[in-house]
């Protein structure tokens, strides 16, 4: 309960912008629920939730409140939002008021992206709303570090932004919160969003030493523990392109531990590709090959009601017909993206057995192999596909 006492805490001076100082130490007044709450702070973490209009994509904001449902049932006062918290079509933020307005107990940090690069406190009214459309370093209370807060810019790196900032960012003392690409993760462009965004190097990590950064625009959850850089990832996949479980992150503002939760996403897609060969019990296969995709999904009941699947059949058969009807009835009880059913379309037909060995021994020598899946680079299922086509193209 909010008394409405207030009480002076201290807190060493570094950590304090534009504050008057009395002996290295700045006298900040909170009040009493406030600072009750700072004690081994926890903050949650989410980005590119790229919210619409309610209606045409209520998925997202469905996603975003079960975050929020959930860490204030984990007694989790502020939540961080890296970046294109709206999609560039959202203009009316009047929906997302009455939301924070209903989660007024818990306080919202949002920089923007390059999706809502214009987004500020003058269109969003929340009094639990802090929009950082300029780069600021702040501090929580119980925490030895120092946070970075430093909005999407275009035609600027991150690192040049440091620059005006690097007496306030002492060497493993901050944690950098922003929006744009890491060095690893442009490998790899979006194909949404070819180009770099205010891009982040490993010189910048090594030159100013953040001890943690934490980032958004990459919609895929992604971990470089050797430079300790994360993507939260988005919590909702926006299309079938992102898919798999999502997350959103709780950082311990004390220790800097990241705990990373699933998201109680309202939709869940999965994109699956199935090689396939001439064969003398191809139904068998394909029933193998379907457990075996099924099996990795672990989806229960209710995550199976929110599955979004595609799936896409490559290669040989000697009965297209009979192998699109069985697939159809193996993924009976899932929706299928778009209302497609299975995509037989790469599928040719073949009846040369005599190239069913040499296949099967290409297949075996692949899967025998230590693969590592690298961005940028094909995926072991492409490499079979491609190997297939080459063999029956011979024929």
């Amino acid at each position: 309960m909010d008394t409405g006492l207030e009480c002076v805490n201290l807190v060493p001076w570094r950590w304090q912008k534009r504050t008057s100082t009395i002996n290295k130490f700045s006298i900040i007044i909170t009040r009493v629920s406030d600072y009750q709450s700072f004690g081994n702070m926890r903050i949650a973490i989410t980005a590119d939730n790229h919210l619409t209009d309610k209606k045409k994509h209520p998925e997202r904001w469905k996603t975003l409140e079960n975050i929020l449902n959930d860490i204030r049932e984990k007694d989790i006062n502020k939540i961080i939002i890296c970046g294109d918290l709206f999609n560039d079509d959202c203009h009316n933020y009047s929906e997302f008021d009455k939301l924070t307005d209903k989660y007024n107990n818990i306080d919202f940090l949002i920089i923007p992206g390059n999706h809502d690069p214009n987004i500020s406190e003058k269109a969003i009214t929340g009094s639990n709303v802090t929009i950082y459309t300029e780069p600021e370093v702040i501090s929580f209370n119980d925490s030895d570090y120092s946070f970075f807060f430093l909005p999407y810019k275009p035609k600027i790196t991150m690192g040049q932004q440091f620059v005006s900032y690097q007496e306030d960012l002492i060497p493993r003392e901050w944690i950098l919160i922003s929006h744009g690409d890491w060095a690893d993760s442009i490998r790899t462009p979006n194909p949404i969003e070819p180009d770099v965004y205010m891009p982040l190097s490993r010189k910048d990590i090594a030159n100013y030493k953040p001890t943690l950064t934490i980032l958004g625009h990459i919609h895929k959850p992604l971990d470089d523990t050797d430079y300790n850089v994360h993507y939260v990832g988005s919590p909702c996949g926006l299309d079938i392109t992102e898919t798999g479980r999502r997350r959103y992150s709780i950082l311990d503002t004390k220790n800097l531990d990241l705990e990373h939760i699933n998201v109680d996403s309202e939709v869940i897609y999965f994109d699956e590709t199935i090689n396939i060969w001439p064969m003398e019990n191809e139904d068998e296969y394909l029933k193998n090959q379907i457990a075996k995709i099924k099996e990795r999904w672990d989806l229960n009941s209710e995550e199976m009601s929110k599955a979004k699947i595609r799936i896409k059949i490559k290669g040989y058969s000697s009965n297209i017909r009979k192998l699109k009807d069985f697939c159809e009835k193996s993924f009976e009880g899932f929706s299928f993206w778009n209302n497609e059913k299975p995509d037989i379309s790469e599928v040719y037909e073949s009846y040369n057995y005599e190239l069913l060995k040499i296949t099967e021994k290409v297949v075996a020598r692949i899967d025998q192999q230590s693969w590592v899946e690298i961005e940028g680079e094909p995926i072991k299922n492409e490499i079979i596909s491609k190997a297939i086509k080459t063999i029956y193209s011979i024929s």
